[in-house]
Order: structure tokens, then C-alpha cells, then sequence
């Protein structure tokens, strides 16, 4: 499974609910952990794999492998700046300002309801991942010296992304 970089379109659009949680979807969020491991990272959005679906994965307390299913965020509080990563910006890292604690509500795998409260990296990961199902990146919160610092990095990762990402991702039976 490939993981689209900046420059394809599918990660600037809105993630569609998942309306049914089927073996197909199922099948896809393992994929999507497989690829994860494999990057190596903590999150992977459905988007990034080419899936326009409000749905994605999570690494974060380890070994415990989290399946998130359109997620919400209920409330949130304080803010913390972290260097994060993206798996759609390969070796790209920068400081990113977020809120430091998140009480979410979720879907797992099985359709289960989840409301949970949590701080630090989980929460961080977790709005990170949510970010990608709205069509927001990471580097769209840089500061505008951040942004300057790294113009030409995004130019070469969104040329060989654009090359890359032609081929559509497989559709879901």
C-alpha cells in the first residue's frame, strides 16, 4: 500500500462518514497498520493510502494498535508545541503548536462507541491524524518562517508525489 505524499489532491479533500463497518473496511484498516509498521509511524489517515474515508489508524501507547472511526472532538484544552512528522512529508519534521489535552468520540472496529479523554502524544497523534480528514496538513500550521524554511522540500516531495499518486488507490468491495 502506497502512501500518498503532499501535492495529491486526495489529502486537501473532506473525508466521507464510513457508513458501514464491513469487511472491507476492516480488511483496509489492517492494511493501513501493516503500512504504518512498515514507514515507519504512529498515525495513518485513510486518506493518505488514498481512501476518502473519516477513518484512521494509531500506534501511539506501544503495541496497542488503534482503529478510529469518524472520529469527533468534543472538547479540547491548553496547547503544547511538539516536533511532529508526517508520513505524506517523508524526513520533514517541525514544530507544531496543538492542543495538549482532548476528550474525542469515536467508532472502533467492532462499531463500538468510544468517548475517551486524553493528553500528550495520544492526543496529539489523534487531532493530527483528524487533521487529514479535513484536508488540513500539518505544514498548514507553520508559521510563516517555518514555511520559508522549508518552500523547497515541499516543491521536490509534491513533484515525485504528484508522479507517484497517478495511479488511483483500489476500490472498496
Amino acid at each position: 500500500m502506497e502512501i500518498y505524499k503532499f501535492g495529491a489532491n486526495i489529502l486537501r479533500d473532506k473525508a466521507l462518514p464510513v457508513t458501514e463497518i464491513n469487511q472491507s473496511i476492516l480488511d483496509l484498516l489492517e492494511e493501513m497498520i501493516e503500512t504504518m509498521i512498515l514507514a515507519p509511524g504512529i498515525g495513518l489517515a485513510a486518506p493518505q493510502v488514498g481512501y476518502a474515508l473519516r477513518m484512521f489508524v494509531m500506534n501511539v501507547d506501544e503495541g496497542v494498535f488503534e482503529r478510529i472511526i469518524n472520529p469527533e472532538v468534543l472538547e479540547v484544552r491548553g496547547v503544547s508545541t511538539f516536533n511532529e512528522g508526517c508520513l505524506s512529508f517523508p524526513k520533514m519534521y517541525m514544530d507544531v503548536v496543538r492542543s495538549n489535552w482532548i476528550k474525542v468520540r469515536y467508532l472502533d472496529e467492532k462499531g463500538k462507541e468510544i468517548v475517551r479523554e486524553r493528553d500528550g502524544l495520544w492526543a496529539r497523534c489523534f487531532l493530527h491524524e483528524l487533521d487529514h480528514l479535513d484536508g488540513k496538513l500539518f505544514v498548514d500550521h507553520f508559521s510563516k518562517k517555518q514555511f520559508r524554511q522549508i518552500r523547497d522540500d515541499l516543491t521536490v516531495i509534491e513533484q515525485t508525489g504528484l508522479v507517484q499518486n497517478l495511479k488511483p488507490a483500489p476500490k472498496l468491495k
